[in-house]
């Protein structure tokens, strides 16, 4: 009996790319302001997660059109999702012509945690009921600015978007002084208020999930064989490519053989030096009459295990290993690069579907 065995080996190769750190705006009730600070880069993978950095967030006040001024605000932070579940923001200096409490005390909470009560204005913040409280004391122009010192920390594996910027929402309870407005108490949150300059790189962990796509022994069977059994000759849909990605990212794929498996030593050229596949991966199917594979765009995949991206990889047999060269292993070898992308690139697509 002449037997065949030909096995496809697959390498799945992550790269990685920067994003770009800028100068961030933000906003919240009576209280505009922006932070200035050395960029800090942030790895959602490495295990380090983002070591305490500092940021300085300068306020100013927002005085109302009625004659009065926002004078005491109290506010904490929160992600837009549970994606940056265990951040720590902590404010430890508060500067100006203001008086602040709360400092010292992280003010971030996570996003189904019970958030503190910051209204109405005269309520002070505590060890269970964290937030930073500023108050503008006085009445002019020389009052409306304060400058907020922050050590932020991250740990690893948050699942936050890819950005040149990390922003979090803020909750707030303000109150109004002088003017028609006096007294005013006022309460509510903003999305995306307050922005640090901190680059969440757009990284990716890629890799094949499965076994070898071995047909097995084909040495017996012709090529009418083969063609009227698709179903035994075609690999199981369980083997993958798995990525993990906190932004987009693209898919390329290669054939060593284009798409032809041969023995080692063989030629690609003889027909019975080698065997015959089609590859489906992505919704496209290549072979040797049509081996140019088109790069796709995903989609963010995600940064948990939970939320990767199983792409499968599926092998059919086109021919019978009756009246070939006698070897004991006939292989090719395919290359997928997985590439990861900043969160506006076009044409991204649900690839996990395709």
């Amino acid at each position: 009996m002449t037997i065949f065995r030909h096995l496809l080996r697959m390498l799945a190769v992550a790269l990685l790319s920067l994003g770009l750190a800028a100068v961030a705006q933000a906003q919240t009730c009576g209280i505009s302001g922006s932070a200035t600070a050395q960029p800090a880069i942030y790895d959602p993978f490495n295990p380090a997660g983002l070591p305490t950095t500092t940021v300085v967030l300068n306020l100013t006040r927002v005085n109302t059109s009625g004659g009065g001024d926002t004078r005491i605000v109290n506010f904490y932070l929160k992600g837009i999702n549970t994606g940056a579940d265990g951040t720590s923001i902590v404010p430890i200096t508060v500067a100006g012509s203001v008086s602040s409490l709360g400092t010292g005390q992280n003010i971030f909470y996570n996003f189904n945690a019970t958030p503190p009560t910051v209204s109405p204005t005269t309520l002070t913040p505590t060890a269970t009921q964290r937030f930073l409280q500023i108050n503008f004391t006085g009445n002019n122009a020389g009052s409306d600015t304060a400058q907020v010192t922050f050590q932020v920390t991250l740990p690893s594996n948050l699942d936050v978007n890819a950005t040149t910027n990390l922003a979090f929402d803020a909750y707030f309870g303000c109150n109004i002084q002088g003017g028609k407005d006096n007294g005013l108490q006022q309460q509510g949150s903003f999305t995306n208020a307050v922005v640090f300059p901190i680059t969440v790189l757009s990284a990716l962990q890629a890799s094949y999930a499965g076994t070898a796509l071995d047909f097995g022994e084909v040495g017996d069977k012709t090529t009418v064989d083969v063609l009227a059994a698709p179903a035994t000759y075609t690999t199981p849909t369980t083997n993958h490519v798995r990525v993990r990605s906190s932004g987009p990212y693209t898919v390329a794929l290669t054939s060593q053989n284009t798409y032809k498996m041969t023995f080692p030593g063989g030629n690609l050229a003889t027909p019975n030096h080698v065997l015959n596949y089609d590859l489906k991966f992505l919704g496209q199917t290549r072979n040797a009459a049509s081996p140019t594979f088109t790069t796709v765009t995903c989609q963010r995949a995600g940064v948990p295990a939970s939320e990767a991206d199983m792409l499968p990889v599926v092998a059919t047999l086109k021919e019978g290993g009756q009246g070939k060269l006698v070897s004991p292993t006939y292989l090719d070898t395919l290359t997928v690069t997985v590439t990861p992308l900043l969160s506006g690139a076009p044409s991204q697509q649900n690839c996990p579907a395709l």
